[in-house]
């Protein structure tokens, strides 16, 4: 399996008008769903405790940050930029970590190094997405809901 087109966004993975911005490799921390294998369970809840730690790229897009993970069995989310209520920078001695809270409480921390940077241009392009036409958009998501990956936050 080639790496590099596991980990980028195909063509047909965009919406229309949406742009890539940066990608960045990155661990994201999955927590586990409580009743993990139950039919009906998530696979994860966001803000829960014993994270699964999956390696692979975040995408920063003008509309989301889509994960898509380099290893086995492949993991890929989407958070709408609108959903996010903060970025904030976790780090703590050696450990370089931010956290995206969405506005519900819930938030999905990630491991990597340059997160100021890429905060940086998050925030940025978090501004420019809120007049954005959002109705739209949420039209073209909800018509092709499989771009976003295994699960969303929108």
């Amino acid at each position: 399996m080639d790496m590099m087109r596991t980990v980028a966004i195909a063509p047909d993975e965009f919406y229309p008008e949406e742009t890539l911005i940066r990608s960045v490799g990155t661990n994201v921390l999955l927590p586990l769903h409580p009743n993990a294998g139950d039919p009906d369970a998530m696979p994860y809840v966001m803000g829960a405790s014993a994270p699964r730690r999956v390696l692979g790229i975040l995408h920063l897009t003008n509309y989301r940050l889509k994960f898509k993970s380099a290893e086995e069995p492949p993991v890929s989310f989407s958070i709408f930029l609108p959903a996010i209520a903060r970025a904030d920078n976790t780090s703590f001695l050696l450990v370089r970590k931010f956290r995206i809270t969405m506005k519900d409480d819930t938030h999905i921390d990630f491991v990597m190094w340059g997160i100021r940077p890429f905060l940086k241009i998050l925030n940025t392009t978090r501004t420019k997405a809120a007049s954005l036409n959002w109705e739209t958009i949420g039209a073209d998501i909800a018509a092709a809901e499989g771009k976003a990956g295994d699960w969303m936050v929108a």
